[in-house]
Order: structure tokens, then C-alpha cells, then sequence
């Protein structure tokens, strides 16, 4: 009995935005790599699982000629959106985004030469049937791949000189309750195998794990200054709540750590200062902030 229970959370997502800003995470000069590790040729045709509102698929499809790729995901408020992406950069007849359930798919056996997909197989509430659904589909030599976060793992982090930090409190506080946080969840950071486990058992050969991390700067002009102003701002305003959710839950454990009540609440005041100030200033600040996180690609070769 497969359990799909994670569909139905995912059929009524509709926050599209948090998808939209991963896009810094795929550089275009990275995009040949990416073919050669997910077993990819511009001529292929792939099929990319649990593709949300398709930005790793846009950025796939960006780099096939004659191929084509394909994405599914179960929230149709997320292909619709993703559909009009692809028409907004003529990306519409290298790709094409559908609404499937990922547990069974309408594909038949053997029909794409890789399969891949960006963090889908770990918010499966059975990750085992969805992966052996995107296996039946991939055709005999193909490769299937899985992107894995490693959400667990110390964030890379630099909170940046802004102006009204005279004393540099936002970088000292925040790596300081960083370093808590990390030692408070130091048994969740090792990275799992569960996934390369699965490959394992559903009969996938030749396996590689392929480790990549991805950074943004605040102030990078490579960005559009409209897509920098959405994430400073959407990624502040979620570490404020975020912190304030970790912090009530275990303040006994900061306090005996050297992070009381005062350092969290000057920690939060500089973050909300921050928060004004990038609504503000973004566009002529050089405050350099950045921060990142690291992904890892395991694949193997269907038989």
C-alpha cells in the first residue's frame, strides 16, 4: 500500500514565490556540469519529478537543442505558473510542465532517456513508491538522479557591515546563535543515506554522489535588483520568525549556552533594523552580505 498522504499537502500549495527564488541556486556556467552528472545530452529527452513551479526545469531546458524535458508536479497553481514562465523566456518548445500524481504516472515504461529531480523525493511520504515510479519510467542505460538538501547542515552565512551595526553585533549575535542551533540538532547533521539506500534497493547501478553548494550576495549586480530586493527581504523577514520559533522552544538550552534573553532580543531588533533598511536601501548598499547552502546529487544507471 503506497502512502500518498503527502498529496494532498502538496495538491493545494500555492506559494509559487518561495520556488520563483531559488533561481540564484542554478548559475548558467554551472549548467554543463549538471548535464554530465545528471546523465544529460542536449539532445535528450527528461523527465524532471515534483517540479513545482519548473525553475529547475526552465534551467535545464535552457540548455537542450533538439531535446525536450518534461515536468510534473501535483499543485496545478504551480505548473499553470510555471507555464507562463516558460513562455516569458521562449522556453515553451523545449519543455512542457504537467499536473500528474507522482505515484502513478501516465508515462509508460522506458519512456525518457534520464530522469531527474530537485529536492522531490524527500518530501514524499513515501519516497520509495515515487522513486520507483521515476525508475519504471527511465529507459534501460538511462540515468536517475535525485538533488538532496542538506537543510540540516550549518548555513553558510555572512550577515554583512551594514550601516546602523556600529558595533557588528548583527554578524557576532547571529553566528553565535548559529553555532547553538547547530550544536542543539548535532545529531541531525550528518547527511542521511536513506536516498542512496533506496537506489540500492530498487536496483540502480554505477552510483555517484556529486556535492555542490550554492551562495548569493546581496549586492550581486549579476541579479536584477528586483529579484535581490524580494529575496533580502522575504529571506530576513523569515529568519526573524524562524529564530523566534527556535528560541521559544529551547531557551533553556541558549541561556546555558552563552545566548540569553538579551542577546536574543538585541539579535532580533538588529534583524527588524535590517529589515527596514533593505526595504530602503538595497539599491546603492554594499554591505556584502551573503549566504548559502549545500545540495548533493546521488544518480545511478537503470539496467
Amino acid at each position: 500500500m503506497i502512502d500518498k498522504e503527502s498529496n494532498q499537502f502538496w495538491a493545494n500549495a500555492d506559494n509559487y514565490k518561495s520556488f520563483e527564488l531559488r533561481a540564484h541556486r542554478f548559475r548558467p556556467e554551472m549548467r554543463s556540469v549538471f548535464f554530465t552528472w545528471l546523465g544529460i545530452s542536449p539532445e535528450a529527452n527528461v523527465l524532471d519529478g515534483g517540479c513545482g513551479t519548473g525553475v529547475f526545469t526552465r534551467y535545464l531546458a535552457a540548455g537542450l537543442t533538439s531535446g525536450h524535458i518534461t515536468g510534473f508536479d501535483i499543485s496545478k497553481t504551480f505548473i499553470d505558473y510555471g507555464m507562463e514562465k516558460s513562455k516569458e523566456l521562449s522556453l515553451q518548445d523545449r519543455m512542457t510542465l504537467e499536473v500528474a500524481d507522482g505515484f502513478h504516472l501516465s508515462y509508460p515504461d522506458s519512456s525518457f532517456d534520464a530522469v531527474t529531480n530537485y529536492t522531490y523525493i524527500g518530501v514524499l511520504s513515501d519516497p520509495k513508491a515515487g522513486l520507483q515510479e521515476l525508475i519504471r519510467v527511465c529507459k534501460p542505460g538511462g540515468v536517475v538522479s535525485c538533488v538532496i538538501a542538506t537543510n540540516a547542515l550549518p548555513k553558510a552565512h555572512w550577515q554583512g557591515e551594514y550601516p546602523f551595526d556600529v558595533h557588528g553585533d548583527l554578524p557576532r549575535l547571529s553566528a553565535l546563535e548559529n553555532r547553538i542551533f547547530t550544536a542543539l540538532h548535532a545529531e541531525k547533521q550528518r547527511i542521511s543515506n536513506n536516498e542512496l539506500s533506496l537506489f540500492r534497493q530498487l536496483g540502480l547501478e554505477e552510483l555517484h554522489i556529486h556535492p555542490f553548494s550554492h551562495l548569493i550576495c546581496y549586492s550581486d549586480s549579476n541579479y536584477s535588483l528586483e529579484y535581490r530586493q524580494e529575496l533580502a527581504i522575504d529571506e530576513t523577514a523569515e529568519e526573524i520568525s524562524w529564530l523566534k520559533t527556535r528560541y521559544a522552544a529551547n531557551e533553556d538550552f541558549y541561556a546555558e549556552n552563552g545566548f540569553g534573553r538579551n542577546d536574543f532580543d538585541k539579535l532580533i531588533h538588529l534583524l527588524e533594523m535590517k529589515l527596514d533598511y533593505l526595504r530602503e536601501n538595497l539599491a546603492v548598499d554594499d554591505s556584502y552580505e551573503w549566504h548559502g547552502g549545500y545540495n548533493y546529487i546521488i544518480t545511478g544507471k537503470k539496467t
